[in-house]
């Protein structure tokens, strides 16, 4: 007969996929599942949970040098609008593009598709005398 800690044994899932990837779960829940008895997946959630708690300052270093990456981004990207400010002589602006594609637009229902559906019904008339 088995025990009935065995019967209620499941496994570690990560956003609905079993064992896939156990890296993307939470400290919290990798904690949890390392602890159960219950958990297929016991001994590997403890080791990738004991190697987060190993090397927390190279995530903590990885975050910081990421953030600073974008931050000099985005201080490029300022400065270069500050340097380069919109140059009417040479780009379009955004509201140019707006109103020359309604006026396309409009231009396309005048010419092409009210012809078509004028066409459409003189032929529906003519059949029906």
């Amino acid at each position: 007969m088995t025990p009935s800690h065995m019967t209620n044994r499941y496994h570690a899932t990560v956003a609905g996929s079993k064992l896939s990837d156990l890296r993307r779960a939470s400290d919290k829940d990798l904690q949890t599942w390392a602890h159960d008895p219950n958990c297929i997946e016991m001994e590997e959630c403890a080791n990738v949970l004991a190697e987060r708690l190993r090397e927390p300052d190279k995530r903590a270093a990885e975050r910081r040098a990421a953030l600073d990456a974008e931050q000099d981004r985005l201080s490029e990207r300022r400065q270069e609008l500050q340097d380069n400010p919109f140059n009417p002589r040479t780009e379009v602006s955004a509201d140019a593009i707006h109103i020359a594609s309604r006026i396309v637009k409009h231009l396309w229902i005048i010419f092409v598709l009210l012809p078509f559906v004028a066409v459409v019904l003189w032929a529906i008339l003519a059949a029906l005398k």
